[in-house]
């Protein structure tokens, strides 16, 4: 049975590719690593179900039995992702169907709603749920890999996105009110008029789009939720998961999740990223399960698969990525994977063994964590990520403007990714959150470039800033409907009085164009996108400096109820968005350098600082609070010197504040 006030460490494994014979060779070698879970089997259905009905568990009993002498636990895949070629030779529909009516292969390109994949899907799912429920040697699954939400443009997908479309709308007439179909005479008059946006459309509308990546996203949940409860019916105390992808755009990780027992991702970041991105998913993976911890189903160890260059790993970083996942919210870390692969387009060599079986630095790294972990792990599994922010992601955010980008120079990922930057660079922790969480827990919410807003996200923000939070907002905030039509309405009226202001005029410059604004009596230089800010009843907090409208307002602060709301009127500019954090939050963050990062974790054993050094470099490091550092055994206090590619981590003493 799995617990969850333990620091999981552990790998995937793939026996199938393997011989039998050096099965027992690996495993001694994990279990001499401090390993405590492999991964198996989840892309083995091939290799279950040879030929329909006819299964073979016999290998995979060896295995758990193998890995089970050796103290091993283990965590089923189900192998959904990797439908066998017999399977898709006897139903060619089962394959996605592309917007031209072609079918349209490739990993993971089927069809979430055909009823003969489904009825194999179950099939398969029940054969290994009936003899593996029970099993004390498996502690948990994972359903399928990485699901990608595809768009599947079938006659299958076409009835049943009618029937979707019925249910969420009710009417034709309130259907072809909320979609806008009146332009280009797109008014529908009968059910069967409506298709899916395919390619062999004479038209097709932005909110049609908008609604058919909502339905796709949904189908895939529905996959995911169908395998979920088959498990269900035959395990009562294994966990339920999934590795997600990190910020994957086309997938509802907050629809997801709550299917889940907690959520799971891969992370394969760069050697010579900036690690912010990296940061970013950390933060949505911790917050779509409300902070529950999630884990590391798959932490990259070496050279990553497909890419252009791959940078050697610089001594220490496999150790240092696997604290930052615990750092910022994970009790499991499995890395990807066990052994390099010989097959196919994954020939690369990331795996803690090489192709020819011998353990290279990162088994060492991997040892040196798990011997560390064994001293502190547990208490760290008992604490949660402290957040005293959050950000607001929204999917349909991203689908509406994919739906019709318009302005190429501003895009929502981007200008949450700035955000959640800035706020991190002042050393301070965001979840990343769904527009319907619970807010009340925060001090500051931002919300960059809200285009959609509903009802219920409206009456959330006005709590949360009535109640004496500070919201931040950017531009082409509070201008379009749910359904993605523009508010016949001044910017940002639907926000109300919270803002103070309006949205008198923008400017859309062309790239490599500037004007500059005046904030606290710096200049920043700002492009892309400018709004024109008339306040009402804000104060201004910086104006621009340039062109037609200089003088005019470009940074608000409005007070509503006990609380406050900036909106900064420009694309986002780093050194802008830091200036206007630090007078947020008001409160100082921990002095950090560059590329040193700063999260907390705490809870009834304690509360941990965790200081990370992502340069080739050693740093000088302010210590926020004094204490014990649980990896030297020193404590430490004012300036300290973090190591290349090293971390503090610090048991804080804050008896005296």
């Amino acid at each position: 049975m799995w617990r969850d006030d333990h620091i999981y460490l552990g790998t995937a494994y793939y026996p199938e590719h393997w011989p039998q014979d050096r099965w027992a060779t690996d495993v001694e070698l994990m279990q001499a690593a401090g390993l405590e879970v492999v991964r198996v089997a989840e892309l083995a259905w091939a290799v279950l179900e040879p030929q329909p009905a006819t299964w073979c568990f016999d290998w995979l009993d060896e295995f758990l039995a193998i890995a089970a002498r050796h103290g091993l636990s283990v965590i089923l895949g189900t192998p959904t992702e990797a439908p066998p070629s017999w399977l898709w030779h006897q139903y060619p529909d089962v394959v996605a169907t592309d917007e031209w009516g072609r079918p349209h292969g490739g990993r993971g390109r089927y069809c979430y709603n055909n009823r003969r994949l489904q009825e194999h899907i179950n099939a398969l799912v029940s054969a290994m749920a009936e003899r593996y429920g029970h099993d004390p040697r498996v502690i948990g699954w994972q359903i399928d890999n990485e699901l990608r939400a595809t768009r599947c443009f079938c006659q299958q997908c076409q009835r049943d996105f009618r029937g979707w479309l019925k249910a969420r709308y009710g009417s034709l007439d309130t259907l072809n009110e909320a979609w806008g179909t009146v332009f280009w005479s797109q008014r529908f008059a009968q059910w069967e008029d409506v298709d899916l946006p395919t390619g062999a459309q004479l038209t097709t509308t932005t909110s049609q789009i908008l609604d058919h990546l909502r339905f796709a996203s949904e189908s895939a949940v529905r996959h995911l939720e169908r395998q979920a409860s088959i498990i269900r019916q035959h395990s009562r105390e294994q966990f339920v998961t999934h590795n997600s992808m990190g910020v994957y755009p086309w997938l509802d990780l907050h629809a997801l999740a709550r299917l889940l027992d907690f959520i799971g991702w891969d992370s394969y970041p760069a050697v010579d990223s900036d690690n912010y991105d990296t940061v970013l998913a950390h933060d949505l993976m911790r917050s779509v399960k409300s902070g529950t911890p999630f884990w590391m189903l798959e932490q990259k160890n070496g050279y990553f698969n497909g890419s252009a260059y791959n940078l050697a790993i610089e001594p220490g970083l496999v150790r240092l990525w696997a604290y930052q996942d615990i750092a910022r919210g994970a009790n499991g870390i499995l890395f990807y994977r066990w052994r390099s692969n010989r097959f196919n387009v994954e020939q690369n060599p990331n795996g803690i063994l090489r192709h020819d079986g011998e353990p290279r630095r990162a088994y060492q790294e991997i040892a040196q964590l798990s011997r560390e972990l064994s001293r502190f792990g547990d208490q760290l599994a008992m604490t949660r990520v402290e957040a005293q922010a959050a950000i607001i992601w929204s999917y349909d955010q991203v689908w509406a403007e994919s739906a019709h980008p318009q302005y190429p120079a501003i895009r929502y990922a981007d200008e949450v990714a700035a955000y959640h930057r800035a706020l991190t660079q002042l050393g301070f922790t965001a979840d990343v959150v769904s527009p319907m969480a619970d807010l009340s827990q925060y001090r500051w919410v931002v919300a960059p470039m809200l285009s959609l807003v509903n009802p219920d996200m409206l009456a959330r923000l006005a709590d949360f800033v009535s109640a004496g939070g500070h919201l931040v907002l950017s531009v082409r905030s509070g201008i379009k409907s749910w359904s993605n039509v523009v508010f016949d309405v001044t910017w940002p009226e639907p926000l109300g009085t919270m803002v103070g202001m309006r949205v008198a005029e923008f400017d859309a410059l062309p790239p490599g164009v500037e004007n500059g604004i005046i904030y606290d009596h710096q200049r920043y230089a700002v492009g892309g996108w400018l709004e024109i800010l008339e306040p009402l009843t804000a104060e201004v907090l910086a104006t621009y400096d340039g062109k037609f409208y200089k003088g005019a307002a470009a940074v608000t602060r409005n007070q509503y109820g006990n609380g406050w709301v900036t909106y900064v009127g420009v694309r986002h500019q780093d050194d802008l968005l830091r200036a206007v954090f630090a007078e947020v939050t008001e409160t100082a963050g921990p002095e950090l350098p560059p590329r040193v990062f700063y999260t907390t974790r705490e809870g009834k054993a304690g509360r941990f600082a965790f200081y990370l050094n992502f340069q080739p470099v050693a740093t000088a490091v302010k210590v926020r609070y004094p204490g014990r550092d649980l990896l030297t055994r020193q404590w430490v206090q004012g300036q300290v010197t973090v190591g290349a590619w090293d971390l503090l981590l610090i048991e804080e003493d804050r008896s005296d504040c």
